[in-house]
């Protein structure tokens, strides 16, 4: 190689590793040099195997091909276990029928992606420093190129941070005119989402569907009353849970967008991490969907369980939403299967709504009472649900517009549903 990229594959020497042999030791090191100094085998990148397995996108001129390798090929590939390491390799390719310049921001895929020599230089423990050198330039040699002029197309792989399940992630695109938007959901083998196993097409007949204006705020409101009722309940129906406290007026596609930008994670269907969401029902059935985020220690858990209810408001679904804290793993890294709930379920709403809104999926923002059978409680009178748990909220209902495309914080419309729903009609 030559060129800049050069400057990353330089031969290096460390103290104590292969090429710094002690006078000494030099006979027994030369024998255990023929065993630990490794080279690095560069293997060659199968294009057309993950073009044929690859899920295809195009928006407008642009056209992207995913795929990702399973662990088994990963290590075939590069000689390494970097799942077991945290890090799941995406390839992609991109065609660019533009007539301009584009640049892909691999900060849409994962904010803290890995850069190729990064991973690289953590496995380099081993390695001879030819063999350093040569694993560095397959990486980046290997690695996805972040521009691509018109009428080219450009393949290679972005580190991610590994993620259990379908591979969801978000990818834009720029030009100097338009930005390109795409989401990917990669299936990933063994593991099968809770929402893949649920028809929505066929949970409502027509009849019972509500279909609401998307400028009617007055009709929504009250579409929304006919809908939601305060809580969950058990799966007999006859005990509230806790408060669905969020609607979600959204395609499919911007609930899973807005998903993956702000961080929610799915989980499998039946996962024992998620026995006691299932205990939460609304008109009869689990939760749709559950997903999860946790904080970078671990130590806290966010649940937000998710219905599709029988309503549109113009080409959008009504979601119905009901998110909460786990602090039963406060302090301490758990599965959270034992979830004990933080009585400020108004906290957890907030932070959902900071979250979405941040991470640019907000379009429209309002608030509307409902959320509570007995109105507004505190701490001195909390209310309790059916597993007798306490709990306070001020009985408000986040209601959030989700967008495909994201939306920048001060273009985000506040809707004052909350007045118009104490106004007399």
């Amino acid at each position: 190689m030559t060129g800049n990229a050069s400057f990353f594959l330089h031969h290096r020497h460390h103290p104590g590793r292969c090429g710094a042999i002690t006078r000494t030791s030099l006979m027994l090191a030369t024998v255990l040099t023929l065993f630990a100094c490794a080279g690095f085998e560069a293997k060659e990148v199968d294009v057309d195997s993950y073009r044929q397995r690859a899920i295809v996108d195009t928006e407008g001129p642009i056209t992207i091909s995913a795929a990702v390798p399973d662990p088994q090929e990963t290590e075939q590939l590069t000689g390494l276990d970097l799942y077991d390491q945290g890090i799941q390799p995406i390839w992609l390719e991109i065609k660019n029928d533009s007539d301009e310049m584009v640049r892909v921001a691999l900060w849409s895929i994962d904010r803290d992606y890995f850069s190729p020599i990064e991973v690289a230089y953590m496995n380099r423990s081993g390695l001879s420093s030819g063999g350093e050198a040569d694993m560095q330039r397959w990486f980046y040699e290997t690695r996805l190129q972040r521009y691509i002029a018109p009428g080219e197309t450009r393949s290679g792989f972005v580190y991610t941070h590994a993620t259990r399940g379908t591979k969801g992630f978000n990818i834009d695109v720029f030009g100097d005119r338009k930005t390109y938007n795409f989401t990917f959901f990669v299936p990933m083998p063994g593991f099968t989402a809770d929402y893949m196993i649920v028809d929505f097409d066929n949970l409502y007949p027509e009849e019972l569907i509500l279909h609401t204006d998307p400028d009617d705020v007055i009709g929504l409101y009250k579409g929304l009353n006919d809908l939601v009722i305060c809580c969950s309940t058990d799966e007999k129906g006859t005990r509230m849970g806790e408060p669905l406290n969020i609607v979600f007026i959204a395609t499919g596609l911007a609930v899973r967008r807005s998903m993956l930008r702000a961080d929610w994670h799915e989980t499998a269907a039946n996962d024992p991490s998620t026995a006691r969401a299932r205990e939460h029902h609304y008109r009869g059935r689990p939760p749709d969907a559950t997903f999860h985020k946790y904080r970078p220690d671990g130590g806290e858990r966010k649940e937000l369980r998710l219905w599709l209810a029988p309503g549109k408001v113009g080409d959008a679904y009504i979601w119905l939403a009901q998110v909460s804290n786990n602090i039963s793993t406060a302090g301490q890294k758990s599965d959270a299967i034992d979830y004990h709930i933080d009585p400020d379920v108004d906290d957890a709403r907030r932070f959902t709504i900071q979250n979405f809104w941040y991470s640019q999926s907000i379009a429209r923002f309002g608030v509307t009472k409902g959320a509570s059978a007995h109105g507004a409680t505190s701490i001195e009178a909390p209310q309790q649900n059916f597993s007798g748990e306490d709990y306070l909220t001020d009985g408000n209902r986040a209601v959030l517009w989700l967008s495909e495309t994201p939306v920048a914080m001060d273009d985000t419309v506040i809707e004052n549903l909350l007045n118009i729903a104490l106004t007399p009609h």
